[in-house]
């Protein structure tokens, strides 16, 4: 049996486009439930990338920071801002409460004395890591800055609970700490993968909500290409038997997922062997099971000929364009 290459987990990614503007009254709800109390729900919110721009420019950092600047009023009508900065990184940051600290004066330099709640996420391994202030001073002079902080990890004794929420974050805190959980074990990742998100479609969302939530859960549970082939079989056929209305959500992703080894596949992947595994896989995910005589005959290819069905399969509608 061929090796399973490790996946590079992206919890950034998945996290930026899990914080959109259509989900941010979710995310207050569940991570900052004071505040959720005290905005005008009514009012849309917005969200400031181009002001959030100034604040961070100057920042020295990785690429492994999520920060979003958002515009709300409260309840008695005031305008207020909030600066979330959701950090996911796997070892302890010494400069970490500096730049939280960095971006609070900046934004009071930039905007006056409005008001900024400053809230950091840690979705780090490290349960002994959580900075919650800042501070520095000489003689009579001191500065001390005190951050909001939620550690992920500190979830993990209620994951029933945060199972069953409906709240999408709630769920995503569950997947979080299950990529975390699964970095090295891939097979029991799928079985979580496979229970988390068919348990997304329990929330009664939207066709349209569905298809995003779809594609962000995905994004963070992320699969080696052959077990990702699996997951995304499995989920055809579940959806078929639940009747879905939007088989698109993983008819997408799979095509997705073919791309990617049709790409592969043209180039030195491996044994031959291999290549023809990947294009029964590739067949079998976009046509469904494949006659037996359709299987021998890819058995039978030669190196050239699968190159060819490889890049062909990406557009191909029917089997019997590809010309077997």
């Amino acid at each position: 049996m061929a090796r399973i290459r490790r996946v590079q987990d992206d919890f950034d990614g998945a996290w930026k486009n899990m914080l959109s503007e259509q989900r941010f009254a979710s995310f207050v709800a569940f991570f900052m439930p004071d505040a959720y109390l005290l905005i005008d729900w009514a009012r849309p919110v917005e969200f400031l990338e181009q002001e959030l721009r100034a604040i961070t420019r100057k920042s020295k950092r990785g690429n492994r920071a999520v920060d979003r600047l958002v515009k709300v009023w409260l309840n008695n009508g005031t305008e207020s801002w909030v600066l979330v900065h959701i950090e996911i990184q796997s070892q302890e940051d010494a400069t970490f409460p500096l730049r939280m600290f960095q971006y609070r004066y900046r934004a009071l330099d930039l905007f006056g004395e409005l008001p900024i709640a400053c809230l950091a996420i840690l979705g780090d391994p490290n349960p002994a890591w959580k900075p919650q202030r800042y501070a520095n001073g000489f003689l009579n002079t001191q500065v001390a800055f005190d951050f909001g902080v939620v550690k992920l990890l500190e979830f993990a004794d209620r994951l029933a609970e945060l199972e069953r929420n409906a709240n999408p974050f709630a769920r995503f805190v569950f997947a979080h700490l299950k990529t975390l959980e699964t970095q090295s074990d891939y097979e029991t990742r799928l079985e979580w993968k496979l229970r988390i998100i068919q348990g997304l479609y329990d929330m009664g969302v939207s066709d349209a909500e569905m298809g995003q939530l779809y594609h962000d859960f995905d994004w963070l549970l992320t699969l080696p290409e052959p077990l990702a082939l699996r997951y995304h079989r499995a989920m055809t056929r579940f959806e078929e038997e639940k009747e879905m209305p939007h088989l698109s959500t993983a008819e997408r992703i799979c095509q997705q997922i073919g791309q990617q080894i049709g790409q592969q596949i043209g180039r030195k992947i491996g044994h031959e062997e291999g290549r023809r595994d990947l294009l029964l896989d590739q067949l079998n995910v976009k046509f469904g099971p494949i006659p037996a005589e359709i299987a021998a005959r890819v058995n039978a290819l030669e190196t050239a000929e699968i190159d060819r069905l490889g890049r062909a399969i990406l557009t191909a509608q029917t089997l019997t364009e590809l010309k077997l």
